[in-house]
């Protein structure tokens, strides 16, 4: 490491550990001068553009938007080393790289500690190198950086540090990080104290958890005090350290049971780097998922009613064949033809018009066009799971139209122009309108009817909603109404998952099917008897479906002093289910006191003087825990005569030091210092699984002491001995559980069907088609649609045919792209800004932090776009392009923001400010533009290709098509999207009618034009993004040009 390898400490005394602290804590002293600085003057700089900025000075706005961006970066930074300055480091590796030799000493902390521009006087936590810290023992071993390269260390000294007040306590030096002796030192401390000691104490298990890759679901099961919110945060950390590329803070959801918990997640994220993560409880995330459809002032959440069935995988699946028979109503899967006959153009009475002159005979399959096959129309529909009724309507009838255009381009029957316009307004909307007029209410309501009439008795909700209830509105407007398609989280952490019923996970996972999700729960702890999780088999099955998920345990318990453990197991005894094993860090303390109370007011004072006495001891978070909201209320305004109470209004309270009276469920996630469990009676706990369960969540909240303080008949689940042969136990074996899945297939009254990753969306059977014609479904047969009804819809007549062995919808030419290809992943910021740019023998090469771009003329009227993420542009020309050579006649310059590229027939000129390009001729007249914001992207497929999006701003009345080939007619390409790949893999051809065409050197190519998803070229190729831009003088030319570019 040059400089900074003779300021490394390979010293293992004390003084020298004295030494390099001393050090470390004045490299902290100058960067906090030097951040210090820089904050303050970043902030008058942007004080001065903003006075000085214009709407129309683009220039200055990037300078602004970037010294914004670099300001915030400098100011966590500067808060990084402020909270350096008590404790740097926590940890210390000493390694000798096997393949170059070196010996490394490297110091772990909560955040890096630069010591100049390339050196680190303390590693990050979360660092690749810093994995070897946690993970591994001492002796030959690896680590993992970036690339998934495996790194061979032959690792000698693992160090940790008790440091206080920039002064160093003690050291150890152990196999194993934060062992017994120094974890029992930790937790000794109070609930505050040991919050700064979490990232030091991370053990083996967790950390496995933490650094699992978030391209693949996770579940946690753990046991109570093992850690699970901690390791979920920790996780969103580590993601976004690792993975800045393809994650931000605005793509995590972290969803949770209740508001206090989700605040004491989220006051603590900033202390792991983390800002701007979106927090809610499941009950918001569903209203967010209803978007428009839901209304504060009119509507207002519940808490979750009595109707257990509302909450099960049963449930789920009966709306989504509520949802499936809307779909079968609305869209019609009959094969549409067109009457050329019906639409001619004459004279009549005087007048001129276009008129129907069959005369109302029966009409012969001979003189039908067929525009779309009801085969087409369920391929469809089968292979689009996850896109709205509404937007199958919207993308049909879009295809229908393109159809009709093809027909007017087709060399059979020439059409006049009126006889167009009446056949395009004949067909338009043919599917149905744009807009579902049915609000998901009512189809909610209509559909607990059909429950009802079943003999299924649940509560019909007017304007108050459960998260049940939540669920299905926000899944029945995703499954049936939606239009715009808005992209939400890339991961979604779920803390307490085992208090959600499966209802709300296959709705969830339907709504937001794109992401990665992190499940972190506890069986044994689900407090909700008849909705929530009692074991994990079917979550397994919805959120685990590939070899690469994983369903994790964490056993050991790091919360509870043995006592209070012990205490917390006896009462699980009393119920007949099984229990995860639960393993506690050997650490005692007091006995968990019972004690009895003559009547109320005696039990007041006594929790009021218990309460003083904690607080005297050093104990600064006080839970006191009651049955209900309604006793805890009562119970705060009652002990607050005798101490300081903390906010009261659940709405309102926050976790912090001092007494918190809480029902129980309230008190999920959350641990403090003491624990005070008030009156807990036969009546409000009887001896059953669920309030097992509830009690067990409150004893183990405790990390120091617990107390139970009763004046009425205390519960037999505390009073009584369990039952003998209750309680019994979980064998879990890593080696046939940890990524145990459950296959799952659903009965309905047409035998199985198969549920799409519990989507709801099952696959369609095919209906064999009929060989009779009957009479031929035209314009005048078609009654308007204008609203939709929940009844059944008016069938319309067709003409069924047999299957035939004609190309199916699918990747061929022509074929209809499924959504899961249409709609763009997630990504975090593309920065295409040009950083620099060099003319070179091959091309001229513009350089930004997403990647290399490259213009190169093939001819004066041909030139060659390559772009690839990072640096690592190939020559590698596809195999379908013929007689590729570089033509050396071409020329730049730079004028203010652009660079131009110049040969003697076109002009490419790139804004530095976002990297977009405006194809034109030479004289200057735009041609073709790339979208201003982020134009590319790129995402990394399988076998090393390079999935690309191009996305390209065409003009509103630009006619596009893609010529045919091997003898079919080509396709029109505006307000749709279609495979425009060729056969045998030659590269595809987009041809404009304002002359221009681009050559799509791809294995697969797809033109989007739907608003929902956006305007681009979808190209598949081996690494990089690679097209030809050529110019003629008409279509007819262009489009010769283009295939003489292909083999």
């Amino acid at each position: 490491m040059g400089a900074g390898d003779k300021r490394k400490n390979f010293g293992v005394s004390r003084k020298a550990e004295e030494d390099y602290l001393r050090e470390t804590l004045e490299v902290v002293s100058r960067n906090l001068k030097n951040y210090s600085g820089e904050v303050a003057r970043m902030q008058e700089n942007i004080d001065e553009m903003l006075a000085r900025y214009h709407d129309n000075d683009v220039e200055v706005l990037t300078i602004l938007n970037n010294t914004v961006t670099m300001h915030e970066h400098m100011k966590r930074a500067l808060m990084r080393n402020e909270k350096a300055k008590n404790k740097p480091y926590f940890g210390r590796i000493v390694f000798r790289d096997e393949k170059t030799g070196k010996e490394e000493s490297l110091y772990i902390g909560r955040g890096g500690i630069a010591r100049d521009a390339t050196h680190q006087a303390v590693v990050d936590w979360r660092a690749p190198v810093a994995n070897a810290y946690y993970e591994n023992n001492l002796g030959k071993c690896s680590y993992r950086a970036p690339g998934d390269v495996d790194i061979p260390i032959d690792l000698t000294r693992k160090r940790t540090y008790e440091i206080e007040g920039g002064k160093l306590l003690d050291f150890f030096d152990s196999e194993v990080i934060a062992n017994d002796e120094l974890l029992t030192k930790y937790l000794a401390k109070n609930k505050q104290a040991v919050l700064g000691e979490i990232v030091a104490t991370i053990q083996k298990e967790q950390n496995e958890i933490i650094r699992k890759s978030p391209y693949h679901n996770v579940i946690v099961q753990g046991v109570a005090g093992s850690g699970k919110t901690t390791v979920a945060m920790h996780r969103i950390s580590y993601i976004l350290y690792n993975y800045a590329e393809r994650f931000r803070p605005e793509d995590f959801y972290i969803v949770g049971s209740n508001r206090i918990l989700l605040n004491y997640i989220t006051g603590v994220l900033p202390d792991l780097d983390v800002y701007g993560v979106r927090q809610m409880t499941m009950e918001r995330l569903f209203v967010r998922l209803l978007y428009e459809d839901w209304d504060e002032k009119k509507y207002r959440i519940k808490g979750t009613g009595k109707d257990a069935v509302k909450g099960s995988s049963r449930w789920f699946r009966d709306l989504a064949g509520y949802c499936r028979e809307l779909e079968r109503k609305a869209i019609s899967a009959d094969t549409v033809y067109l009457n050329p006959k019906t639409f001619v153009e004459g004279f009549r009475n005087g007048k001129t018009g276009v008129y129907d002159e069959t005369g109302g005979k029966e009409v012969g399959k001979k003189d039908l066009v067929s525009l779309l096959t009801g085969e087409a129309v369920e391929a469809y529909i089968e292979e689009n799971p996850y896109v709205s009724i509404q937007n199958k309507i919207n993308m049909l009838n879009g295809r229908l139209l393109g159809k009709v255009k093809e027909e007017f381009l087709g060399k059979g029957i020439s059409y006049s122009e009126a006889e167009r316009k009446a056949i395009l307004k004949a067909y338009r909307g043919w599917y149905g309108g744009r807009h579902w007029k049915i609000s998901v209410f009512e189809m909610y309501r209509d559909f607990l009817s059909k429950q009802q009439e079943k003999g299924i008795r649940v509560e019909a909700p007017e304007n108050e909603f459960d998260v049940y209830d939540l669920a299905a509105l926000a899944y029945l407007y995703k499954r049936v109404k939606e239009e715009d398609v808005i992209s939400e989280a890339s991961h979604v952490v779920i803390d307490e998952a085992q208090d959600f019923g499966m209802m709300a996970y296959h709705a969830l996972k339907f709504c937001i099917n794109r992401c990665t999700y992190t499940v972190m729960g506890d069986v044994s702890q689900n407090i909700h008897f008849g909705f929530g999780l009692n074991d994990w088999e079917e979550l397994k099955a919805l959120l685990l479906p590939e070899a690469m998920d994983s369903f994790g345990v964490l056993k050991k318990s790091y919360r509870n002093t043995v006592e209070i453990s012990d205490f917390a197991t006896d009462i699980l005894r009393h119920g007949n289910f099984s229990v995860y094993p639960v393993e506690p860090i050997i650490r005692h303390g007091n006995p968990v006191l019972v004690k009895r109370a003559p009547e109320r007011n005696a039990l007041i004072k006594e929790a009021a003087q218990l309460c003083r006495d904690w607080q005297k001891k050093g104990l600064d978070t006080i839970a006191v825990i009651c049955r209900s909201k309604k006793e805890a209320a009562r119970t705060a305004l009652s002990l607050s005569e005798y101490v300081e109470v903390m906010e009261s209004n659940l709405e309102k309270a926050e976790f912090g030091n001092g007494i918190m009276v809480l029902p129980v469920e309230y008190t999920k996630g959350l641990e403090f210092d003491a624990v005070l469990i008030l009156n807990p009676t036969r009546e409000d706990y009887p001896s059953d699984d669920g309030h097992a369960k509830l009690l067990y969540v409150a004893a183990t909240r405790a990390l120091h002491e617990l107390c139970v303080l009763c004046c009425d008949t205390l519960t037999g689940l505390i009073a009584d001995p369990a039952p003998a042969g209750k309680g019994r136990t979980f064998a879990v074996f890593a080696e046939d559980k940890e990524n145990e899945k459950k296959s799952v297939s659903y009965e309905t009254e047409g035998g199985k069907e198969k549920d799409l990753a519990g989507s709801g969306a099952a696959i369609r059977p095919r209906k064999r088609a009929v060989a009779v014609v009957k009479k031929a479904v035209t314009p005048e047969d078609k009654k308007p649609f204008i609203s939709r009804q929940v009844k059944p819809f008016p069938e319309r007549v067709s003409v069924r045919e047999e299957k035939t062995d004609g190309a199916k919808a699918g990747c061929e030419f022509g074929g209809m792209p499924p959504t899961e290809i249409l709609r763009p992943a997630g990504h975090g910021k593309i920065d295409l800004s040009v950083k620099w740019f060099m003319g070179q023998p091959d091309g001229l090469y513009f350089q930004s932090r997403y990647g290399t771009l490259r213009l190169c003329a093939i001819t004066g009227g041909i030139v060659r776009v390559t772009f690839a993420k990072g640096a690592a542009l190939s020559d590698r020309v596809h195999p379908g392009i013929a007689g590729y050579k570089k033509e050396s006649a071409w020329l730049y310059k730079e004028s203010g923001n652009t660079v131009e590229f110049l040969t003697d027939e076109v002009c490419l000129r790139v804004n530095k400010g976002n990297g977009a390009i405006h194809y034109m001729t030479r004289d200057k007249k735009l041609l073709l533009a790339e979208r201003e914001k982020e134009c590319r992207q790129i995402e990394d497929g399988p076998g090393g290709k390079a999935k690309s999006r191009l996305y390209l701003d065409w003009q509103k009345a630009e006619n596009l098509y893609a010529p045919g080939i091997s003898g079919k007619t080509g396709i029109a390409l505006r307000g749709g999207a279609r495979y425009i790949s060729c056969e045998n893999g030659k590269p595809a051809v987009v041809v404009s009618e304002r002359g221009y065409g681009l050559v799509l050197a791809a294995d697969t190519a797809i033109c989007c034009d739907i608003p929902a998803y956006g305007s681009y070229l979808y190209m598949e190729n081996k690494g990089q993004m690679d097209f030809y831009f050529a110019v003629g003088k008409g279509k007819r030319e262009v489009e010769e040009v283009c295939w003489r570019l292909i083999r």
